[in-house]
């Protein structure tokens, strides 16, 4: 970059940035990412032939039986996963997220619509607030679902640059609000009923009366939200970027950096009817989205209660079937399809059949939503970013004189797929490791292993949520998926912290925390390969060790400050949400 902290130049180096610079040598040595996913491939193969033989003691919660794994070399394993490579690589959750969000995306910038944009933006927002601004529309991205990943971040990298800024740091600081910062909104998601029905049925294992309110984290995050916008703006400004301006130079080719010129009468022309055709597909999306019949809702929906069981019994279900309803009580599930594989999984086929309809028939009925995860409007995120884009790339292209016919805006689209063919091979060999390591079932040995050897220590009350914070953390590294670590922590986690008289709720908000602070440094996460791919835009050379170096300021203070939040807010006996008490019963 052209400016730099002068002052920060002459600082000499600290511990923090020898050890930052020794990651990040030590990390860029590592092999390719994407062999080094298909070196990790082979290693969890040959792990899991050798631990496949033998009888562990740890129960699955999933299955209620001794965790086994599974033998990855085994001839029937070798020939699913010939059978199913194809399957696998395409149904990599962020591949078809980040292509076609990029279509539109790549038509914006080619147009010059982003650019346009963001000259404005810059107009009217003080230098110093950049940073804030960043970290927070990556936290509040999370609503959108994916969007954050495939907009925010590398939006973050041209805001920073078109201000005379680190590019990478603005990379960092969106990566650190989008994934950071995950459970940390100011607007629930869908993230929040699916934890909550996992700390339920941790809790009915203790008390089969037990109902978690799927927003008992809510006021917890919220306020988590401005507290990291705080950390993530000094650990950016004060720690990532004064390193980053004295070791990493900007060396991309200038002809695919953003532009710095100031908006000429055409492109301030284009920008205000790109914007306008942009607001007018919003307004349509919320007239058509309003409606009580909205195409974009939910079906309806089926809430199991307390009155739903009584109901079930007296019409003959036994008292052992209504048991095992605990789980799924209070929760809404949408659509028929929804209830009747929720029967089943609780109920097995036979009783799911005989008792479905009259579940159905007593079940309290939810109204069509538009932020459940079958709603159609929560399932088109992606194709809406697309639209959302390319529609006011087009008209301001046209308007602005930067694009003449169709077939520029076709280039527009080729270019931006071009510069993810680095990353396709990567979603290979990621998507391939990723799978056999969940197939596996080494990762929720660990997790048990773990979680049990935490609750055999016996420690007082505040050291254990601590514990199970950190341990949470270490778990993500190498399990992803929030749920997916839930369902195996939060059997053991739940009723460990209920029998200290801790509530299911503050157990879930510790765990909310260990599962967000790790995720910016672990590449196992699946879109650490894309944003190695956006920083690579403006420093070449940038691989996993730049980027782990450059996060983990970023996981050290939020990890760090988030728990020293959690704990005074209990302390201040704050509520953590709506019915979330501190203590139980």
């Amino acid at each position: 970059m052209d400016e730099k902290d002068p002052i920060t130049e002459a600082q000499p180096e600290g511990f923090v940035e020898k050890a930052l610079n020794l990651i990040e040598r030590v990390g860029n040595k590592l092999p390719d990412p994407a062999a080094l996913f298909l070196i990790l491939l082979f290693v969890v193969w040959i792990i899991s032939w050798m631990l496949s033989g033998i009888s562990f003691a740890e129960i699955d919660p999933r299955t209620s039986k001794p965790i086994v794994i599974n033998n990855l070399l085994s001839g029937t394993a070798i020939a699913s996963f010939l059978s199913t490579m194809v399957t696998t690589f395409t149904s990599f959750p962020p591949l078809g997220v980040v292509l076609v969000a990029l279509l539109g995306v790549g038509v914006a910038e080619h147009t010059g619509f982003i650019n346009a944009a963001l000259k404005a933006l810059l107009n009217i927002t003080a230098p110093s607030l950049l940073t804030p601004m960043v970290i927070f529309v990556g936290i509040i991205s999370h609503t959108a679902v994916d969007a954050g990943y495939v907009l925010v971040i590398p939006l973050g990298g041209v805001i920073f640059y078109t201000a005379g800024r680190h590019p990478l740091a603005g990379i960092a600081a969106a990566f650190a609000g989008v994934s950071g910062g995950f459970s940390a909104n100011f607007i629930p998601s869908s993230l929040d009923p699916l934890l909550a029905g996992l700390t339920q049925s941790g809790a009915q294992i203790i008390d089969a009366t037990r109902v978690v309110n799927p927003l008992s984290n809510w006021y917890f995050t919220a306020a988590s939200t401005i507290f990291l916008v705080v950390l993530g703006w000094f650990v950016t400004d004060r720690i990532v970027e004064p390193r980053l301006n004295k070791t990493t130079e900007v060396d991309g080719d200038p002809e695919e950096m953003p532009k710095m010129e100031t908006l000429g009468p055409k492109e301030k022309k284009g920008l205000i009817a790109g914007l306008a055709s942009m607001a007018l597909g919003i307004a349509i999306l919320v007239a058509l989205s309003i409606p009580e019949n909205s195409m974009f809702r939910s079906p309806a929906g089926f809430k199991i209660t307390q009155a739903t069981v009584q109901q079930l019994k007296a019409e003959g279900m036994p008292e052992e079937g209504a048991a095992k309803l605990g789980p799924i009580l209070e929760q809404e599930l949408f659509g028929k399809t929804a209830l009747e594989n929720a029967l089943k999984a609780r109920l097995g086929d036979e009783n799911a059949k005989k008792f479905g309809e009259a579940v159905a028939k007593s079940a309290e009925p939810v109204a069509p939503q538009l932020t459940a995860n079958t709603a159609p409007l929560m399932l088109s995120i992606v194709p809406l970013i697309f639209l959302l884009f390319i529609i006011p790339g087009i008209v301001y292209g046209y308007v602005a004189g930067t694009v003449s016919s169709h077939r520029e805006i076709i280039a527009g689209m080729s270019k931006s797929m071009s510069t993810m063919g680095y990353y396709i091979v990567l979603a290979f060999f990621a998507a391939l490791f990723i799978a056999a390591f969940g197939q596996s079932n080494l990762g929720a040995l660990i997790a048990i292993k773990g979680a049990n050897a935490l609750q055999a220590m016996a420690l007082p009350p505040q050291i254990t949520i601590i514990g199970i914070i950190f341990l949470t953390g270490f778990v993500n590294l190498l399990i992803g998926s929030a749920s997916a670590k839930w369902a195996l922590l939060a059997p053991i986690f739940v009723p460990l912290l209920m029998q200290l008289g801790l509530s299911p709720e503050l157990a879930q908000a510790a765990y909310r925390i260990g599962d967000s602070t790790t995720n910016i440094v672990t590449p196992l996460m699946p879109y650490f390969p894309l944003v190695v791919v956006f920083a690579q835009r403006y420093v070449k050379g940038t691989g996993i060790g730049t980027l782990i170096s450059v996060m983990l300021p970023f996981t050290v203070v939020f990890m760090i400050g988030w728990i020293i939040f959690l704990i005074v807010y209990w302390a201040l006996g704050i509520p953590l949400g709506l019915q979330a008490p501190y203590t139980y019963p």
